[in-house]
């Protein structure tokens, strides 16, 4: 089975960032993130992107997912995409060109952190973030 997700999105969004937090299917095994940037503007343009794990009990509670810091900053036009759960193979953990792959389970609750660089106060940026679920 496989579905998909639009998780956020951003349409000349003006402002530092969203977290979004968001159930794994039970289904779900593995899944897809893709991150499709197709706009910037402004003066000091940069996008970091963070998957947690989130404590189902509290909500509150988060840690890197896969212990994975982030992606690396995005300072133009340009899809990232993360594979991640326990049936990703290949290198673990490997870092290519805007692909990732995380090999960990996935939690029952996540929550997807989008920075957006604002330095200059006058940085926009078109987006959108969803993610496919696979059994």
């Amino acid at each position: 089975m496989r579905s998909s997700k639009l998780l956020k999105t951003g349409t000349a969004q003006a402002d530092t960032g969203q977290t979004t937090t968001f159930t794994v299917p039970s289904y779900a095994r593995d899944a897809i993130f893709y991150l499709d940037v197709t706009a910037l503007a402004g003066t000091t343009r940069t996008i970091d992107l963070t998957l947690n794990a989130v404590d189902s009990a509290g909500a509150s509670n988060t840690s890197n997912y896969a212990q994975f810091a982030g992606i690396t900053q995005l300072t133009a036009v340009g899809l990232v995409t993360i594979y991640a759960g326990p049936g990703i193979t290949g290198i673990a953990d490997d870092v290519t060109a805007h692909v990732y792959k995380l090999n960990a389970p996935l939690p029952n609750l996540m929550n997807a952190v989008l920075t957006l660089g604002r330095g200059d106060a006058d940085e926009k940026y078109t987006y959108t973030l969803t993610v496919d679920w696979m059994s």
